[in-house]
């Protein structure tokens, strides 16, 4: 369902990620502001609140959205190509390369300004998973569009890359905090690093023969959120352009899934599960 009413739909989704990201970061800025002293320590007051009931409202408004999508008969395909097919416009091919070299140039940057870091070792180990990462992204989008797939292993490896980056990048959050008794100073990271990985986990399910659109894009949707709402914290510059480049990534994902959505009466996840419930009455 290709068309001007595909766009809108879109459009709208993207003005609502980003707005909720930016009034995130509004709060998250406040609390940094207002709820901690000059030493980093954790003062009471209200904002944590606001914070944290404003990340499950997010996620279920995304989800409503999702649900919107289903009532009036509209599923993301489960073929890789379907899904993810963003021809028709250079954008998306500048977008999603542009994405990837904004990870890989954070890769570069962290590599080099954590030289002198207590934790350099791990810093260094992050930034060399993330610049494969970075170059795996775009080439995966942008085999969704080829006539003839690329072997189902490289695709695997491809998606597998950023799971990796992201997998080692939580770990070494959770190291290098382990001795810090504020939560509040890392947990926004360590919820989108979380979130984002996730999402990954989902778009890769696609290549691995195991979609969920459903799933797939209402993580996308909250990640790309919590990416942007991320920028309000203190750290280094190439980890910033991380959340830069994965938020990005994330809504583009996004605006894909939404703008090939297809109609049907059915969603093929239900139709399966029916088909499960027969008893194997189908089959005989």
């Amino acid at each position: 369902m290709q068309d001007y009413r595909s766009g809108k739909k879109s459009l709208e989704l993207a003005c609502w990620v980003a707005g909720a990201g930016a009034f995130g970061v509004f709060l998250r800025w406040l609390q940094v502001q207002l709820n901690f002293d000059e030493l980093g320590l954790a003062e009471p007051g209200a904002l944590p609140v606001v914070v944290a009931l404003y990340l499950p409202v997010c996620f279920f408004l995304f989800q409503y959205f999702v649900r919107r999508y289903e009532k009036d008969g509209l599923f993301p395909p489960e073929e890789f190509g379907a899904c993810f097919s963003n021809t028709g416009h250079r954008l998306y091919t500048i977008i999603r390369i542009a994405a990837g070299l904004i990870i890989c140039l954070g890769a570069a940057l962290l590599f080099l300004q954590s030289e002198t870091d207590l934790h350099a070792s791990d810093y260094r180990i992050l930034a060399l998973l993330a610049f494969p990462a970075g170059l795996a992204f775009p080439i995966w989008l942008g085999s969704a569009n080829r006539e003839t797939q690329l072997p189902s292993w490289l695709l695997c490896l491809l998606s597998f890359l950023p799971m990796l980056f992201l997998a080692a990048w939580l770990i070494i959050c959770y190291k290098l905090n382990t001795i810090n008794s504020v939560i509040w100073s890392y947990i926004i990271e360590l919820l989108a690093v979380t979130s984002a990985m996730f999402s990954f986990f989902r778009l890769g399910g696609y290549v691995f023969e195991k979609p969920n659109g459903r799933r797939c894009l209402g993580d996308c949707l909250f990640s790309a959120m919590i990416c942007i709402m991320a920028l309000a914290d203190e750290r280094y510059l190439g980890q910033q352009l991380f959340f830069i480049g994965l938020a990005i990534e994330l809504l583009l994902c996004s605006w894909i899934i939404v703008k090939n959505l297809q109609q049907a009466e059915k969603s093929p996840q239900k139709e399966e599960e029916k088909k499960k419930n027969t008893g194997g009455f189908e089959t005989l």
